[in-house]
C-alpha cells in the first residue's frame, strides 16, 4: 500500500512538472519604429524577459502604433514620429514577413537592432543584412505593394486593441489594462504571475527576494 502511494505521489509530481513546463504564452507587441517608449520596452523589458522565459513564450510583433493609412494606403501612411517612422515600420513589417518561419529569438534580435539603431528609418538595411535577409526582397516588398498590404493588416490588428499608449502588449490575444501597466515596468514578473510553477520564474523570485534582503541589510552593496 505504501509503495502504491509513493508511485502515485511520484506520478503527480511528474505530471505537475510536465504541465508547468508546457505552459506557453503569446505576447503580442504593438509598437512604432521611432518611438522612445517602444525602444525602452523592447530593449529593457522584452529582451531580458525572452532570455529568461523563451521556452514559455512566443512573440508577435506589430509595427504600426498610432500611424494612420491615407486613402487605404494608396496615399501612404501618416506616422506619429514623422515619415521616417513610416519607412521604419514598413521595412520591419516586410522583414518580419520574410522571417515568419524563423525562431522568435531571431525576430527579436532583428527588431532590437532596428529600434536601437533606427537603421531602416534612415533608409539603411544594416539590420536587414545582419538578419541575413535579401535586400532585394525587402525593396520589392516596399515598392510593389506587399509592404502596404502588411501595414494595412498591422493597422487593422492595432485597431482591435484598446490602446492608449504605445507600446501596447496583449497576452494570448487579450488586452488587459493591469497587464499592460505592469508589463511596462516588470515584464518578467508580470509574465511569471501567469506562469505558475515554471523553474525560471522560481529562480527569478528567489533572486528578487535575495536582492531585497541584501538591499535592506546592506544598502551600500546594492
Amino acid at each position: 500500500m505504501l509503495l502504491k502511494l509513493l508511485f502515485l505521489l511520484l506520478f503527480v509530481v511528474i505530471d505537475r512538472c510536465v504541465s508547468s513546463g508546457s505552459q506557453k504564452l503569446l505576447l503580442s507587441v504593438y509598437y512604432e519604429s521611432n518611438c522612445p517608449d517602444s525602444k525602452a520596452f523592447i530593449l529593457n523589458q522584452l529582451q531580458p524577459a525572452f532570455q529568461l522565459l523563451h521556452d514559455h513564450m512566443t512573440i508577435k510583433f506589430v509595427p504600426f502604433g498610432k500611424a494612420k493609412s491615407i486613402n487605404f494606403g494608396d496615399g501612404g501612411f501618416q506616422c506619429q514620429h514623422g515619415p521616417s517612422e513610416c519607412l521604419g515600420n514598413i521595412v520591419q513589417d516586410c522583414s518580419l514577413h520574410y522571417m515568419n518561419e524563423q525562431p522568435d529569438k531571431d525576430k527579436l534580435t532583428y527588431v532590437a537592432c532596428e529600434i536601437k539603431t533606427r537603421s531602416a528609418s534612415q533608409g539603411r538595411y544594416d539590420c536587414v543584412e545582419k538578419a541575413n535577409l535579401p535586400t532585394n526582397l525587402i525593396d520589392e516588398c516596399i515598392f510593389h505593394g506587399k509592404g502596404t498590404s502588411l501595414q494595412l493588416e498591422s493597422e487593422y490588428l492595432t485597431s482591435l486593441v484598446n490602446h492608449k499608449f504605445i507600446p501596447t502588449v496583449t497576452i494570448n490575444g487579450v488586452y488587459d489594462q493591469q497587464f499592460q501597466d505592469d508589463a511596462q515596468v516588470d515584464l518578467i514578473g508580470t509574465l511569471c504571475s501567469l506562469l505558475k510553477g515554471v523553474q525560471p520564474c522560481s529562480q527569478y523570485y528567489n533572486y528578487m527576494a535575495l536582492r531585497n534582503l541584501m538591499s535592506t541589510k546592506y544598502p551600500l552593496m546594492t
